[in-house]
């Protein structure tokens, strides 16, 4: 499927014979509960400027989708099954992703992340009560984002951007952190524990304290 507009529709599996949309623009409209497992949306839209609306992905199987050079802005990932699901260098700011699970239980207490998420713009986006520990999670925007509770450790975080953002509210523990800017981090009251950090972010870290790495 390339090139196709659509407004205001309802879409199912069904919807989609091709495993590839490609350019293809979709106006307020929904994927609620709908099996998107593996499909490729290449350079399509997701978001109406007119009436700053994205589309509603509530619910919806999401387990090896991508979403490569895309505008998700707006959107609606609450509740989403999506393990294994790629969002790359795409415009995602005020996604919702409450409640999306990128868990593979491997028994009742046990399990582990599978996601990709690399050069986004994930600016004031949702990720509240997300559990995205050891994935590819580099170079994103997650500037102004809700970050609470969320859990990203031992995830690659290197190159991310996280202006304005409440770093105690995250498990950042055993995280790549490198190439970031951590100006706005307090050692003292955030867990960094396993951290990854380059010398001249220590010593940006360390200077508020009074101290000085040489």
């Amino acid at each position: 499927m390339k090139h196709r507009e659509f407004y205001d529709q309802h879409f199912s599996r069904d919807d989609f014979p091709d495993d590839t949309i490609e350019h293809c623009h979709f106006y307020r409209c929904g994927f609620d509960r709908a099996d998107l497992s593996e499909l490729r949306f290449l350079h399509c839209k997701f978001y109406d400027e007119q009436h700053d609306a994205g589309c509603s992905f509530y619910r919806a199987t999401l387990k090896d989708t991508l979403f490569s050079h895309c505008d998700l802005s707006m959107s609606d990932f609450r509740h989403t099954d999506a393990i294994g699901l790629e969002i790359s260098d795409c415009k995602a700011q005020g996604t919702d992703f409450r409640g999306a699970s990128f868990r593979n239980m491997i028994g009742q207490n046990s399990y582990f992340c599978t996601a990709t998420l690399l050069r986004n713009n994930f600016c004031y986006a949702s990720f509240e009560d997300v559990i995205l520990e050891q994935c590819d999670l580099r170079e994103n925007r997650w500037s102004e984002a809700n970050l609470l509770a969320a859990k990203f450790s031992g995830s690659d975080l290197s190159g991310g951007e996280f202006h304005h953002i409440d770093w105690q509210s995250a498990d950042f523990t055993c995280c790549d952190l490198t190439g970031c800017d951590l100006s706005q981090l307090d050692v003292r009251r955030v867990d960094l524990t396993g951290v990854k950090i380059t010398q001249e972010q220590q010593s940006q870290l360390l200077e508020p304290l009074g101290i000085i790495v040489i």
